[in-house]
């Protein structure tokens, strides 16, 4: 990225191919340091480089911005989710690989994880794309729900019994884990076979048949 600072309330010392893009890159790291409720257009402006102006053309407001941000992460979480599912696998595979990935980007994007789901963005209904983008994602487990019913692998229930049920599980560890609560407390496994074992006993809870996998995390008492 290349920025001229010589005169930041002049619009032409930007140089950036993609100001959005840039904006919203900026925003994520506002967002980090000070929270999504101090977010401001004008001080992005100037970290960035532009004009007071210049955000508004890309964005009427804060919350756009923000509407716009969770939109991306939404479609980040259904590609990195859809991604890691494989044909060949049982449903119950693919929601192991699908979940392990959605939790480890959740970890790994504290910022934007609570912002699709918190409440900084307002009116989310008056957005289409985001909420387009937002039922895409859930989709992703969805289907792996009705795929699961349908083959027999897990209880024979309506699949957005189920889809909630999972995504209120792994909702859950994301959560306890951006803020840090299991760190505070003394955990019999370390992170990655906690992870793991989560993820093994929320398919548990679901499979028509469960059965001890021989992967699960081992522990000694």
């Amino acid at each position: 990225m290349s920025r001229a600072v010589s005169d930041p309330n002049n619009a032409t010392s930007y140089h950036h191919g993609n100001l959005r893009e840039a904006l919203l890159s900026a925003a994520v790291d506002s967002i980090r340091e000070q929270g999504a409720e101090n977010l401001s257009l004008r001080a992005l402006a100037r970290v960035v480089g532009v004009s007071q102006t210049a955000p508004y053309r890309h964005f009427a407001d804060k919350n756009g911005l923000l509407v716009e941000l969770a939109r991306q992460t939404f479609d980040e979480l259904s590609g990195i989710t859809s991604g890691r599912i494989d044909a060949s696998l049982s449903c119950a595979d693919n929601l192991l690989r699908a979940g392990e990935a959605y939790l480890r980007y959740a970890i790994a994007n504290p910022e934007k994880y609570r912002l699709i789901f918190g409440s900084s963005i307002v009116h989310r209904e008056q957005y289409p794309p985001l909420q387009t983008a937002a039922r895409s994602a859930f989709n992703v487990l969805l289907q792996l729900m009705a795929d699961g019913t349908r083959r027999g692998e897990f209880l024979h229930t309506d699949p957005m019994i189920l889809a909630n049920n999972c995504w209120s599980s792994i909702h859950g560890f994301a959560l306890l884990t951006i803020d840090g609560v299991f760190a505070r407390k003394e955990q019999p496994l370390g992170f990655d076979d906690m992870l793991t074992t989560h993820l093994q006993l929320t398919l548990r809870a679901i499979s028509r048949e469960p059965q001890e996998r021989p992967d699960f995390a081992p522990f000694s008492d």
